[in-house]
């Protein structure tokens, strides 16, 4: 970083501070500064005022790197991990770094925040209890470090990461990175999951609920087992059905975990992918169908005419290769549909 300074002082000074900025933030980052050293730093590079809020607590020093108690005000700012917001008070026209200033100091202070809080810790913790990947003694720590009853079960909660958050108090949550996109995974005891999943059913249908998955009950030691099944109640989950408890799977939990390894897609899933993609209101109507007691009842769901219900469902028939009107072909249908939304349910 030092020979690329040197070399372009002689050729653009504004490149240089840009330069020294990042530099700056990131020896701090490796000294893993406090807050209050990063915002002293960003004081004395910005000359002038710089704060921080998160959690509730805000912290404000001057140019100088000085306390200051006086409330802050509207300035330019970034944000940061749980809500945090960091700002330089910049009177008059932005200098050329305050950019760059605003950027590496939100960077810092939330890794500084991620390495000190205890939501960040609780976050750690609840990550690796829920990995497969982790040694026994590593969950069993992250369980104490969580205050888990080992004698209690629990569920693991998938929601979206970006479907809005529920208010969970202080209920473990992290985002976990997954092949489907990322996924928030909430822990709640076994209670709490099911009753948090008859009220999501329960509730005013006119109101849009989040996608959620809802994971089998499990001993603390084998909560990468509820994890697993509630991202598959979660990728199971449809405008229909948007919330799908584990629990009542049954065997398509093991379906779906060889349907995941499969190396080719099933035939019946393969047709109807080509079906819903060359028709794309299909796929309401074959859920309606697959779901309802008649095609009488799936046309009252879906608001078409009856007839046209009826001509529908000959006309998905012989595309399919099977009738779906049939006891048997609504079990291959339902089926169908299911390793239909493991393969394209994503949650980007």
């Amino acid at each position: 970083m030092q020979e690329l300074v040197g070399r372009l002082t002689a050729v653009d000074a504004e490149a240089t501070e840009t330069l020294k900025v990042i530099a700056y933030f990131d020896a701090l980052v490796n000294g893993h500064a406090t807050t209050e050293v990063l915002l002293r730093g960003a004081a004395i590079l910005s000359g002038c005022a710089a704060g921080q809020t998160v959690g509730g607590k805000t912290m404000r020093v001057d140019a100088t790197g000085a306390r200051m108690v006086a409330p802050p005000g509207d300035w330019p700012s970034r944000s940061f991990e749980d809500g945090g917001v960091v700002w330089i008070e910049r009177t008059g026209p932005a200098h050329a770094n305050d950019e760059m200033i605003l950027e590496r100091l939100a960077i810092a202070a939330g890794i500084a925040y991620e390495r000190t809080s205890p939501a960040a810790a609780s976050r750690r913790a609840l990550q690796t209890i829920i990995d497969d990947q982790a040694s026994a003694e590593a969950r069993s720590d992250a369980a104490k470090r969580l205050h888990v009853d080992v004698r209690a079960r629990y569920r693991i909660v998938a929601t979206p990461d970006a479907e809005p958050a529920v208010p969970t108090g202080r209920v473990p949550v992290v985002v976990v990175g997954t092949p489907y996109g990322p996924v928030r995974a909430i822990l709640a005891a076994d209670s709490d999951g099911t009753a948090d999943c008859d009220d999501a059913r329960d509730g005013d249908k006119r109101q849009r609920q989040p996608r959620t998955g809802i994971g089998i009950p499990t001993a603390p030691a084998w909560l990468p087992e509820s994890w697993a099944s509630a991202l598959v109640a979660l990728r199971l989950s449809s405008p229909r059905e948007p919330v799908v408890d584990a629990a009542e799977l049954g065997a398509l939990l093991p379906l779906a975990r060889v349907a995941d390894e499969a190396s080719h897609t099933m035939p019946d899933a393969a047709a109807l992918s080509d079906l819903v993609a060359a028709h794309p209101g299909a796929a309401a109507l074959l859920d309606a169908i697959a779901t309802t007691e008649s095609l009488r009842a799936a046309s009252v769901e879906t608001g078409l005419h009856h007839s046209t219900v009826q001509a529908r469902a000959g006309q998905y028939s012989d595309v399919l290769g099977f009738d779906i009107r049939s006891p048997r072909g609504k079990v291959r249908l339902s089926l169908a549909l299911a390793l239909h939304r493991l393969a394209t349910s994503r949650f980007d």
